[in-house]
C-alpha cells in the first residue's frame, strides 16, 4: 500500500456549524487568507498521501483547515488551543474530536472544561525511560499479537508497521472518523531476501559488497550452504531478524526484484507465496452524545494463514496519566479495585484478567498454576486524573476481552489502563507416528463479532470510582430498563439448603453410588419455620439437590424429583408452605455443568470441544500441588443450550414453582469448536447464555442467579456469590465495593455463604453486610454433613444448620434493622476515612460508617468501637 493515496472525506455534516455564527470568519477567500470559501468544498471528496502534507494542486489542507475553524468557532473550549498537527474531525454539543494526519493520533475535547483526552500521550518525547519497541508502543493505537506455524507468539504495533510505512488509509465521512491500517510486511519483508542464491553471486554480489566484517558474518549465517548443489538457501528467520537482514540487503542496493531472480536462477518455484505477518485492522471514532465510542469491525479485519491474528490491544494509551499526576485506575476486579497512580512497587506485575473469568476449553489455561483470582464481571475499567476521570465500556467484544493496566516507570513514564481482545485461540495438538511424536498448532476462526469501546468523562464531584459506577448504572438502567427494588419490607435472608448428594456406598461388599437425603422437603420446612417463629419471615430459599440424583444432577432435560427427599407430594408441600408464608422458592439448577453422563448426555456428542477435539472436563484441583484431583464435571456444548434449557422448562411448568436458581449461567463462560471446525467463540457463548436466561426470566416468577457476569444482571432478581471483595493483587492499592455500588437498589446482592467465609468472622460479615448493603445469605443442611466428608462436595462441610442459626437469627435482626430502610436507595457516596474505616452513604441521607479494626478509631468527629459501626441519620440501630 506504500505510495496509495489514502481518501479523506470532508462531508456537508461536519461542517454544519459555518452557517452559525462563522460569516466574518468565512466570508469569503480574501477573509481567509486566500482559501476559498467553504461552500466550494462541501461535499467533495478529498484525496491526499497518508502521512504527508498536500502537495500543489491538493486542497486537503485548507479543507482541514476550514473545518478546523469552522468546527472551533462555537466550541466552549475555544480558547484553549488545539496541539499543533490536529485539525479538527467532528463536533458536537458536548465534545470535539481532533485528529492528527500524520500519527493518526486523536484526540477528544470535552467542550464544557476544555479537558482533553489523548490516545497517545501527547508529550511522549520527553520520555526518558521507554526504550526499543516500548518507545514506539507510546506511538501507537494498536499492538497485536500474532501466532507463527510453530505456534509462537510474536508482537508489533501500528507506529512502526502501519503509520511509519505510511500503509493506512483514512476516512471521514458525516461526523464519523476511520482509520483503516495494514500492519506488517506489504511490500518488505521476506520477499527482499532470495530463497537461494548461487555459491557466486552470494559470495560477489552481496558479501562482498558489504564493508563490515561483523554484518558480513552475521548475514552468512541467515543462510544455509548446500555443498551438493553450490547455492545458498535461507534459514527460517524471526520478524526481528528479517528486519535486520533486509536492512543489510537495502545498505548494498540489493532489491526484491534481484532476489525475484536469484530465486529462478536457482530454480526455486518463483510463484510460492512469501510468508510474512500482514494484518488489516480499522478503527472508527464516533461522537456519541458526551461519549466517544471506538470501534473495531472485525469482520473487516485480515489475517494470514502463515501468521494467525491472536489478540488486538485498542487505544493501549488512552488517558495515560503522567508521572506528575495524581489519581487511580479503577479495575474490575471481583467488588473493583483501585491502582493508585504512579504507585513505587515496581515489583509487582501488571494487571492482567480476563472478563468473566477464564475460558476453560483453552489450553493455556488448563494447566495453569493455581491462583485465588476474583472474576472480573463488569465490562468496564477506569482513569482519575485530578478532578477529571473517565470511564471505559466495553459494549462489544466484552467476552472476549482482557482487561490491562500497569503504572509508571518500569516500561514508561505512563500510568496505562486499557483492554486487549482475543480475536483467535491456538491449541497444541500432538500427532503420533511410530515412535515419534509431533506438535502442531492449531487454530480456532477468526472472532467477528466486533469491538466496541465507549468512553465516558466525568468532572468535579462525579470524578471517582462512585462516579463511575454512577454512569455505568445509568447505563444498565438506559439499555435493560433496570427497576428499582421493593422498599419498605424487611430484608431479604437468603438461605441454600442442599436436599440430596450422590455418595458411594456398598452391599454385601460391591460399591454403588447411591443418593443421600440431606436435607428432606419436611426438614426443609422445619428449619424455616424456625426462622420464622425467631422473627426472619422475608426469606429467600435456594434449594438445591432436589431432584436427577442429588445436588450433582444428571443432565436437566427431564426432571425426576428424588425420592428420598419426599417424593412429589413432599415437593408439593413444600411448594405450599412457601407460598402461605411467603417465603421466595427458588429450586437450584445447573445448565452448563453436566456432572455425570446419562439422560441423553453422551460427552462425545453433547461436551463443549476445543481444537483438540476432544471432551472438555473442569477438575478439581488440590488447592497445595495445584494438581488434578478429579474430574468435577463436564462443560455442556453452548449449541446444546437452548435445546436443554426447552426440555427443563417445558417438565418444571408442571410442578408449579415460581422461581429458578440457576446455578452456573450468570458464572460460566466458554468457548467452542466443533466436531467440523467451526468455532462458538465466547462472545456467542454469551449470546446463547443471555437469550436463555431472558427465556427463563420470561417464564418463571424470579430468577436468582450466582456469580452476576454482566450479562446475567437485567435478568437477576437477586445474585449470590455475587463479588464483595477483590483479589488483592500486589499492583491494587485498596478494593472497593464498585459492583454493589451500582446494582444496589436494583438488585439485591449476596455474597458467599457467611458459615463458608474464609475466617467465619460473624462480626467482620456484618460489618461488609453493612458497608456494601448486600444480603446475609447461609448454606445449610438438616442432617449431619458427615456424609460428604472427603467427596466432590467437601468443600460444604460446616453446613450443620443447627450451629448456625442462633447466629445468622441475631445478624439478621441487627442489620435488617437498619438497611431495610435503604434497600431500595442507591448508593450516592462511599470513601475511606481511615485505615480499614469506610463510609457508606445513600441517595436519601443515610450513612453507615464501619470501622473493621480491632481498636476504636477516632474519625471526623466521632469514635468508632473496634469491629463496630455508626448510624449517621435515619432511624439509626
Amino acid at each position: 500500500m506504500r505510495g496509495r493515496k489514502k481518501r479523506l472525506y470532508i462531508m456537508a455534516a461536519c461542517l454544519a456549524s459555518v452557517c452559525l455564527g462563522g460569516t466574518a470568519l468565512l466570508s469569503g477567500a480574501a477573509d481567509n487568507g486566500g482559501v476559498p470559501a467553504v461552500s466550494e468544498h462541501v461535499g467533495q471528496k478529498v484525496e491526499y498521501i497518508a502521512g504527508q502534507k498536500p502537495g500543489a494542486g491538493q486542497d486537503a489542507a485548507p479543507v482541514a483547515a476550514v473545518a478546523q475553524q469552522v468546527l472551533l468557532a462555537n466550541a466552549a473550549s475555544a480558547a484553549s488551543p488545539i496541539p499543533p498537527g490536529f485539525q479538527a474531525a467532528a463536533e458536537n454539543e458536548h465534545l470535539l474530536l481532533l485528529f492528527h494526519p500524520g500519527t493518526t493520533e486523536v484526540v477528544v475535547r470535552e467542550k464544557a472544561t476544555g479537558r482533553d483526552w489523548a490516545t497517545n500521550p501527547l508529550d511522549r518525547d520527553k520520555d526518558d525511560i521507554a526504550t526499543a519497541v516500548n518507545r514506539t508502543d507510546l506511538d501507537s493505537q494498536l499492538i497485536v499479537s500474532y501466532y507463527n506455524d510453530r505456534g509462537h507468539l510474536s508482537y508489533m504495533n501500528n507506529a512502526v508497521e502501519s503509520v511509519q510505512k505510511n500503509q493506512f488509509e483514512v476516512v471521514q465521512e458525516e461526523g464519523i472518523l476511520t482509520i483503516i491500517y495494514e500492519i506488517g510486511s506489504s511490500e518488505k519483508g521476506l520477499s527482499a531476501i532470495p530463497k537461494v542464491v548461487s555459491k557466486e553471486r552470494f559470495e560477489e554480489r552481496i558479501l562482498g559488497r558489504i564493508q563490515d566484517e561483523q554484518a558480513r558474518n552475521r548475514l552468512r549465517t541467515r543462510f544455509f550452504f548446500n555443498e551438493e548443489k553450490e547455492q545458498y538457501e535461507r534459514k527460517d528467520m524471526q520478524d526481528y531478524i528479517v528486519k535486520d537482514v533486509v536492512a543489510l540487503l537495502e545498505s548494498i542496493g540489493y532489491t526484491a526484484e534481484e532476489a525475484k531472480q536469484d530465486n529462478a536462477a536457482a530454480a526455486d518455484d518463483p510463484e510460492r507465496e512469501e510468508l510474512a505477518p500482514r494484518f488489516t485492522i480499522p478503527i472508527r471514532y464516533e461522537l456519541r452524545g458526551s461519549s466517544l465510542f471506538v470501534a473495531v469491525d472485525t469482520k473487516a479485519v485480515t489475517d494470514t494463514e502463515a501468521f494467525p491474528l491472536h489478540q488486538i490491544q485498542l487505544l493501549p494509551f488512552f488517558a495515560a496519566a503522567g508521572m506528575e499526576e495524581e489519581g487511580y485506575m479503577l479495575v474490575p476486579d471481583g467488588s473493583g479495585a483501585l491502582i493508585g497512580l504512579n504507585d513505587t512497587n515496581k515489583g509487582a506485575r501488571a494487571y492482567e484478567v480476563p472478563l468473566y473469568g477464564r475460558d476453560s476449553t483453552t489450553k493455556q489455561d488448563e494447566g495453569a498454576v493455581l491462583q485465588i483470582v476474583a472474576v472480573s464481571r463488569l465490562p468496564v475499567f477506569g482513569m482519575k486524573r485530578g478532578e477529571h476521570a473517565m470511564l471505559a465500556i466495553i459494549g462489544q467484544g466484552d467476552a472476549q476481552a482482557v482487561i490491562t493496566a500497569d503504572t509508571s516507570g518500569k516500561l514508561n513514564s505512563y500510568n496505562r489502563i486499557g483492554a486487549s481482545f482475543r480475536v483467535r485461540e491456538m491449541e497444541p495438538v500432538e500427532f503420533r507416528a511410530g515412535s515419534m511424536t509431533r506438535r502442531v498448532p492449531k487454530f480456532s476462526e477468526l472472532y467477528d463479532d466486533g469491538i466496541g469501546i465507549s468512553y465516558r468523562f466525568l468532572t468535579g464531584k462525579d470524578a471517582n470510582y462512585v462516579g463511575m459506577a454512577a454512569a455505568y448504572r445509568q447505563e444498565l438502567i438506559d439499555r435493560f430498563q433496570l427497576e428499582r427494588v421493593q422498599g419498605g419490607t424487611d430484608m431479604p435472608f437468603v438461605l441454600e439448603l442442599i436436599g440430596a448428594v450422590s455418595v458411594r456406598d456398598t452391599f454385601l461388599g460391591i460399591p454403588y453410588d447411591a443418593v443421600e437425603p440431606m436435607t428432606t422437603y419436611t426438614e426443609a420446612i422445619d428449619i424455616l419455620d424456625q426462622l420464622q417463629r425467631a422473627g426472619v419471615y422475608n426469606i429467600q430459599l435456594k434449594y438445591a439437590g432436589w431432584f436427577n440424583e442429588g445436588y450433582r444432577h444428571t443432565l436437566p432435560r427431564a426432571i425426576r424429583l428424588d425420592s428420598e427427599l419426599g417424593g412429589r407430594s413432599g415437593f408439593r408441600r413444600l411448594l405450599e408452605y412457601a407460598e402461605d408464608r411467603h417465603v421466595a422458592l427458588y429450586p437450584d439448577v445447573a445448565f452448563l455443568r453436566v456432572y455425570d453422563r446419562g439422560d441423553g448426555f453422551r460427552p462425545s456428542r453433547d461436551a463443549t470441544r476445543f481444537l483438540n477435539r476432544k471432551a472438555i472436563r473442569s477438575f478439581v484441583r488440590d488447592p497445595v500441588t495445584t494438581n488434578p484431583e478429579g474430574r468435577e464435571h463436564y462443560l455442556l456444548s453452548p449449541r446444546k443450550l437452548p435445546g436443554v434449557v426447552n426440555d427443563f422448562l417445558k417438565d418444571y411448568a408442571s410442578y408449579g414453582s415460581n422461581g429458578l436458581s440457576l446455578r452456573d449461567l450468570g458464572h460460566d463462560l466458554y468457548s467452542e469448536v466443533d466436531a467440523g471446525g467451526a468455532t462458538t467463540d465466547r462472545q456467542d457463548a454469551m449470546t446463547a447464555v443471555a437469550d436463555s436466561m431472558k427465556r427463563i426470566a420470561g417464564e418463571v416468577n424470579g430468577v436468582m442467579v450466582d456469580g452476576g457476569n454482566a450479562y446475567a444482571i437485567p435478568y437477576a432478581d437477586t445474585i449470590v456469590n455475587a463479588p464483595l471483595s477483590s483479589s488483592k493483587f500486589n499492583i491494587a492499592y485498596e478494593e472497593v465495593p464498585f459492583y454493589s455500588i451500582v446494582l444496589h437498589g436494583y438488585v439485591d446482592l449476596a455474597g458467599m455463604p457467611l458459615n463458608h467465609g474464609y475466617d467465619q468472622d460473624a462480626r467482620s460479615a456484618l460489618l461488609q453486610t453493612l458497608e456494601t448493603g448486600s444480603l446475609l445469605y447461609y448454606q445449610w443442611m438438616h442432617d449431619n454433613p458427615s456424609a460428604i466428608r472427603d467427596t466432590k462436595l467437601n468443600a460444604m462441610y460446616a453446613s450443620d444448620y443447627s450451629h448456625w442459626l442462633d447466629e445468622a437469627v441475631q445478624l439478621y435482626e441487627e442489620s435488617n434493622r437498619i438497611l431495610k430502610q435503604v434497600r431500595h436507595q442507591t448508593i450516592a457516596d462511599h470513601r475511606k476515612l481511615a485505615e480499614n474505616v469506610y463510609m457508606t452513604t445513600y441517595e436519601e441521607g443515610l450513612s453507615i460508617v464501619v470501622n473493621y479494626n480491632e481498636a476504636p478509631v477516632s474519625v471526623e468527629g466521632m469514635t468508632i468501637a473496634g469491629k463496630d459501626y455508626r448510624v449517621i441519620g435515619g432511624d439509626g440501630p
